[in-house]
């Protein structure tokens, strides 16, 4: 249970074995790429035209991908659904690499992209149709009424006729000067909340009287540019409309049988990531005239197994490996691989969300997950809930096909579900319902909850500083030690001797000898400081200062108060949403009762096992780790396949 041990890798062999030394390495998915121009003589890296050519590919590879990616992402909102039940049972296809190689070159990409891309802009096509036919029939709509097309009005030798709108009012001032006017006759078309449209008739010789009282009303002409009357055109339109509703229907129907490109979009995406990973990782390598050389980070365990695979897939004369240990002054560059057991390894997600160990530093993922189980139950603390989550995630793991992030999700909530229920059996909680055996009621000893969380707080704190202790032993730092974690301790623990002394179990020589301890710790945390500086002085100052560091011990232990709180509020939210259902009539229970006890005990649960989780992960981050981790280290980032939508053959 630590951070693996590293070594690096070193692979020489000729460049017309590069792509299937790097499918098999890629297989692997363990093997970290290290940059090796920018790590030496860039004289020895890849020619200019070489690292075009590479450029070029990367080019051509990732506008595939996105190309495969836009096609795919375009395609599946479109078919059929599989049954959410079908989702989650059916595994993923396992594929190796070369296989996938095959199963994609034997498909034509260009032509499932283009089928599938073509249908795309046929929708759009359709889309942008369809909004300027909606467009025109609101257009068209207003005019209906009139019998004629404006534009055969030009023609006319003994009449003028001008169709257009004018703004509307709330007493319609502008249309109704129009009609009161002596030179034309008006009739009114069509009357909206922006406009009235109109036409007026009138004779020749009055056109600049007509033009005088037009301008008068903001008269706007009518703009048509259609050949027919506009019922006519109207007609034809909704015609257009029809039609139009008719392809796309069509057209979403043949997208909702293409389950078969779906597939071909998956291979070719997971393909072309594939292959992009390994182009690029060519850009790391150094080049000479026949020969390569690659470098990379390999947990040390794996390293006999990829001795095996290369000699089994490759001719011993055709490659070199070296194997070396990590050197000091590259510690700083080496990723970091968690290794734990089954009941550790779902809580090293814990640790990569505060950050990385580094290389040279300790795994905290052991050491915080025996407190992470405690805290989460005590937080949740009611046997229902704990079941609930046991059952959920037991079957979720038995039965369903889940990726590799969320089945340990899976496993971190399973391993949470035990203490869950173990806290529930001593608060005694059933669903909130009381249990026939009660060790600590949430409502009657909440003080001794209280007292028992802090307990616990102190109990990680003093652990925490303990590592810290041993952590600066370790490095030969005793003054280091003594300032920063041994004299705390001291402090804490004869802090605690006194109050016993004093309050529990009444004894001067307990009392005193507490007393004692905290003053020699404090003493020693100001000596110790004062003499690790090379100004005395300044030293001795700064280690009076850092006894004010206690007020930020007690904001610590006072931290731990949250596992009291949560834990009784979980407690007492469940009693009151029992107590509402028990005021209903006894039909009620049995029928709408049910209904909510199912409903705010899901809401309950929710809350508590977010609460659980978030103040569960604070506690850690904040009040252990800030003791004695420091974190800032990296993962491994080997050279991999996505693994999206099919597993890769190990």
């Amino acid at each position: 249970m630590a951070i693996a041990k590293m070594k690096k890798i070193t692979l020489i062999s000729f460049h017309e074995k590069r792509e299937q030394l790097l499918m098999a390495i890629q297989t692997l998915q363990s093997w970290e790429v290290i940059d090796l121009p920018s790590a030496t003589d860039t004289r020895t890296a890849s020619s200019p035209k070489e690292r075009e050519l590479i450029e070029q590919s990367i080019k051509k590879l990732d506008a595939q991908l996105e190309s495969a990616d836009e096609a795919l992402a375009f395609l599946q909102p479109y078919l059929e659904k599989d049954s959410m039940r079908k989702k989650l049972t059916t595994k993923k296809q396992e594929l190796s690499l070369d296989e996938l190689e095959k199963a994609a070159l034997a498909l034509s990409p260009e032509t499932v992209i283009a089928e599938v891309s073509g249908l795309k802009d046929e929708l759009k096509k359709l889309e942008d149709s369809k909004k300027r036919l909606y467009e025109e029939e609101s257009f068209l709509s207003q005019w209906r009424n009139l019998s004629f097309n404006p534009n055969e009005t030009r023609k006319f030798e003994h009449i003028a006729v001008k169709v257009g709108t004018v703004p509307q009012s709330v007493t319609n001032e502008y249309s109704e000067l129009l009609k009161a006017s002596p030179f034309a006759y008006v009739e009114e078309v069509f009357q909206n909340k922006e406009s009235v449209g109109v036409m007026l008739i009138f004779e020749p010789a009055a056109e600049a009287d007509v033009n005088q009282l037009l301008e008068k009303t903001h008269f706007q002409p009518l703009a048509y540019n259609y050949a027919k009357a506009p019922k006519e055109m109207l007609e034809d339109v909704q015609a257009a409309i029809q039609q139009n509703n008719e392809l796309n229907v069509q057209t979403r129907k043949n997208l909702s049988t293409m389950k078969t490109e779906e597939w071909q979009l998956m291979l070719l995406s997971e393909y072309y990531y594939a292959k992009l990973q390994r182009v690029k990782s060519q850009l790391m390598f150094l080049n000479e005239k026949h020969l390569f050389v690659m470098q990379g980070w390999l947990e040390e365990d794996r390293v006999e197994g990829i001795k095996a695979t290369l000699a089994k897939e490759f001719p011993i004369d055709t490659y070199a490996l070296l194997v070396e240990d990590v050197q000091e002054d590259e510690i700083k560059d080496v990723p970091t691989v968690l290794k734990n057991n089954k009941i550790v390894a779902p809580f090293e997600s814990v640790t990569a969300m505060y950050s990385m160990p580094k290389y040279d530093e300790i795994d905290p993922t052991p050491l915080l997950t025996p407190f992470y189980l405690l805290f989460f139950g005590m937080m949740v603390a009611d046997f229902g809930y704990g079941l609930l989550l046991f059952i959920g995630t037991f079957i979720a793991l038995k039965f369903l096909q889940v990726g590799k992030g969320m089945r340990n999700n899976l496993k971190f909530f399973h391993l949470l579900s035990y203490p869950s229920m173990l806290w529930g059996l001593v608060y005694g909680s059933f669903f909130g319902i009381e249990m026939p055996v009660v060790l600590l009621s949430t409502s009657n000893d909440a003080n001794t909850i209280l007292l028992i969380s802090v307990i616990f707080g102190i109990i990680q704190i003093m652990f925490g500083l303990g590592i810290k202790a041993y952590l600066l032993l370790r490095d030969k730092n005793a003054l280091g030690a003594i300032s920063d974690s041994i004299g705390w301790l001291g402090i804490l623990l004869g802090i605690i001797l006194l109050l016993i002394g004093k309050m529990i179990l009444p004894s001067q020589i307990l009392s005193t000898v507490g007393a004692a301890l905290a003053i020699t710790s404090a003493v020693g945390i100001v000596l110790a400081t004062a003499m690790a500086s090379d100004n005395k002085a300044l030293g001795f100052g700064a280690g009076l200062y850092n006894l004010y560091g206690i007020t930020s011990y007690i904001g610590d232990i006072v931290s731990y108060t949250r596992l009291m709180a949560l834990g009784v509020s979980g407690g007492s939210i469940a009693v009151a949403f029992n107590l509402i259902i028990d005021f209903m009539p006894a039909w009620a229970k049995f029928t709408i009762g049910a209904v909510l006890f199912v409903v705010l005990h899901s809401i309950n649960f929710g809350l508590s096992m977010l609460s659980g989780y978030v103040h569960g992960a604070r506690l850690t981050f904040v009040e252990f780790f800030g003791k004695f981790y420091e974190g800032g280290g990296r993962a491994l980032n080997p050279l991999k396949a996505t693994e999206k939508y099919i597993d890769i053959k190990k």
